[in-house]
């Protein structure tokens, strides 16, 4: 890292699948919470949202959510060097099939140097977030965002572009190229790998919108309360 950049803090923490970023002891929103409430709405989520109920849209999101949390689990694993085991930890079919499809664009594509689920934020526009991969392909560098949807789309490119611009602000290194991994596709590969050119400012008008909508300030986040990882009763207090 550039000595002469300025020392940034990041403390993330995650309450119930959300993420909250502090930089410096400052909150900073998420990227994707950004994209959630400000990002123009993709035609097909808006046809999805006609023939499903508010309850109905929410269990498919979460299932999603679920689904696509698991797999970047998995993938996260597999670039430390770990064995998954399919028949036990991954039953399903739809599972394994990105999870080969992972394995077969890693065997194509080959990424060395590996920084994965890295932690980033830009001091210049105050967000943050966690970026999948960052690595080395062809000696030049590629920062990576893995994704298990049926499709790419306009939002997951204003993603990566405001992923990009934190990590060179954050870093002083310099990538070469963005791109969104969508596994378990029905490519030939099984696999989709999109490079994509979509500039910050696109994000950053996103991002004023994000602003305008609470009165031109950053909203501050909920309470985020701490929790010990693990509960244990005392044996004594079980059998008063």
């Amino acid at each position: 890292m550039d000595s002469t950049k300025p020392k940034i803090e990041i403390i993330k923490k995650i309450v119930d699948e959300s993420h909250f970023y502090f930089v410096n002891g400052e909150y900073f929103p998420g990227v994707t919470s950004i994209l959630d409430e400000a990002a123009p709405m993709a035609y097909g989520l808006r046809e999805f949202l006609k023939y499903n109920t508010a309850e109905q849209a929410e269990e498919i999101k979460t299932t999603a959510m679920n689904f696509g949390s698991k797999m970047h689990e998995a993938y996260e694993k597999l670039l430390k060097g770990e064995t998954l085991n399919l028949l036990t930890d991954y039953p399903y079919q739809k599972e394994k099939k990105h999870l080969v499809s992972f394995y077969q664009w890693f065997a194509d594509n080959k990424p060395t140097n590996l920084e994965i689920e890295f932690t980033i934020a830009s001091l210049t526009y105050k967000y943050a977030g966690t970026l999948d991969l960052v690595c080395t392909i062809n000696d030049e560098l590629w920062l990576i965002d893995f994704k298990t949807s049926k499709a790419l789309y306009k939002t997951n490119e204003y993603q990566v572009a405001a992923y990009k611009h934190a990590y060179e602000e954050m870093t002083g290194k310099k990538i070469d190229h963005v791109a969104l991994l969508r596994t378990g596709s029905q490519h030939k590969a099984g696999y989709e790998f999109k490079e994509v050119f979509t500039p910050i400012e696109e994000f950053v008008n996103i991002y004023k919108t994000y602003l305008s909508l609470h009165d031109g300030v950053i909203p501050q986040p909920p309470l985020v309360n701490s929790y010990p990882e693990t509960l244990k009763l005392n044996s004594e207090e079980v059998t008063k």
